[in-house]
């Protein structure tokens, strides 16, 4: 069977990477056949992962006996006259928004689809409204780790502000002069991103004030790194206070002093790196498919 994947790509992000492993996943099940389509203009926007993705692509709309939507992804159906009920959907569900009445994202809840949200948070604030049934599968990341930092080595922290510029400037000049620093408070190529979390020993990330998963602390937990990250709600089933990570208020001088603590402590720095690179076991891309396949497959049999 034919599966219609829908993407508007503006720019890189996490959800985005998300949505593109699905598609990866939905390739390898042998189960359905992913056809992708792009807004105009989205192919050319640099990183983007669906541009060479190596599936067919569609330049038109048209009706498809399955589909796999995302976000606002069932906008482009209905400006297309597509009827949202017209045939079975794979909805993934990645942020808190969807569960705030009176935004598109939750009037889309009321539409019929099998729902795939990244975190139990997630699934647990859609829950009351969705039509049709919910499904956690937790996000899958694969990194390879580089080789750890040396215990003696002056530690180097790497603040991860894009989603927080003005709090990321007050960390970094509350620990100006005291290790070494590398900021950044703009979106950046992903390839760039991991490589700069690697650089580091530790890694200070600044999500939203709500999330439905906030990815950048896994990826360094898997790259082997401290870290210092407040709470999102979506984060909390790997990001455990003191054990993979320090996990201090919303503010700068809590995150400043959390980060200055494990600077000043190796083993502390060590005892959460080799923590959160445990915890990093309970979310592989290979889990997250084979999840996704199961539910795929029964998806199938009832379309």
């Amino acid at each position: 069977m034919e599966m219609l994947f829908t993407r508007d790509f503006t720019g890189f992000s996490g959800g985005h990477l998300k949505h593109h492993d699905y598609l990866r996943h939905t390739v390898a099940s042998g189960l359905a056949a992913p056809v992708l389509y792009q807004t105009p203009g989205s192919a050319g926007v640099p990183g983007n992962p669906f541009a060479h993705c190596g599936v067919p692509q569609i330049t038109t709309l048209r009706p498809f006996p399955a589909y796999f939507l995302a976000g606002m992804d069932w906008s482009l159906l209905d400006d297309a006259g597509i009827a949202p009920g017209a045939a079975p959907v794979i909805n993934l569900i990645q942020g808190l928004r969807h569960a705030e009445p009176g935004t598109p994202l939750f009037a889309y809840l009321a539409r019929p689809a099998l729902r795939i949200c990244v975190s139990q948070q997630v699934a647990d604030a859609i829950a009351p409204f969705a039509n049709g049934p919910v499904h956690t599968i937790r996000n899958g990341i694969e990194i390879t780790p580089p080789p750890p930092r040396p215990l003696t080595a002056p530690a180097r922290i790497f603040i991860g502000g894009a989603k927080n510029p003005e709090m990321a400037h007050e960390i970094a000049a509350l620990l100006q002069g005291e290790t070494e620093l590398d900021l950044l408070t703009t979106m950046c190529p992903r390839e760039e991103f991991i490589a700069r979390l690697a650089a580091a020993s530790i890694c200070v990330l600044l999500p939203l004030r709500a999330e439905g998963f906030f990815l950048p602390p896994l990826e360094a937990m898997a790259l082997g790194r401290a870290i210092v990250v407040p709470d999102c709600t979506g984060n909390r089933g790997f990001c455990l206070p003191g054990e993979t990570c320090l996990m201090p208020a919303y503010n700068a001088a809590a995150l400043a002093d959390a980060a200055r603590a494990l600077a000043r402590n190796p083993a502390q720095r060590a005892a959460l790196a080799e923590s959160g690179t445990k915890m990093t076991a309970n979310h592989t891309l290979a889990g997250e498919r084979a999840a996704y396949i199961t539910l795929l497959r029964q998806f199938l049999n009832a379309a």
